[in-house]
């Protein structure tokens, strides 16, 4: 019962602390939209720095391109933002089977 009513007394502080209610403390819907939207956008960019080291490749290529060097970085960009969302991915794939794994 002790423990009980420790925790109880914990959460409470925490209340005070962080200057939260109890119905505060969940995630709520704003919060999941707005995730969703920066993950939404995140992913955009990342299309769009495919799209534009696609266009600069196809333009050295095709010789209408003749700067290396913006292309290099065009490249050096995606390569970046691609090994970004892998990492992202990998760790969200991680967290879920963590949470899955879980004995309750």
């Amino acid at each position: 019962m002790n423990s009980i009513s420790g925790l109880g007394n914990y959460q409470n502080q925490l209340s005070k602390i962080t200057g939260l209610s109890d119905g505060q403390n969940q995630i709520s819907k704003t919060d999941a939209k707005s995730f969703g939207s920066v993950l939404e956008k995140a992913i955009a960019g990342l299309n769009s720095n495919m799209n534009t080291l696609d266009q600069g490749t196809n333009g050295m290529i095709s010789g209408t391109e003749s700067d290396l060097g913006k292309v290099m970085i065009n490249m050096t960009e995606a390569q970046l933002s691609l090994e970004t969302a892998v990492q992202v991915r990998n760790k969200v794939i991680e967290a879920y089977n963590d949470i899955k794994n879980m004995q309750f």
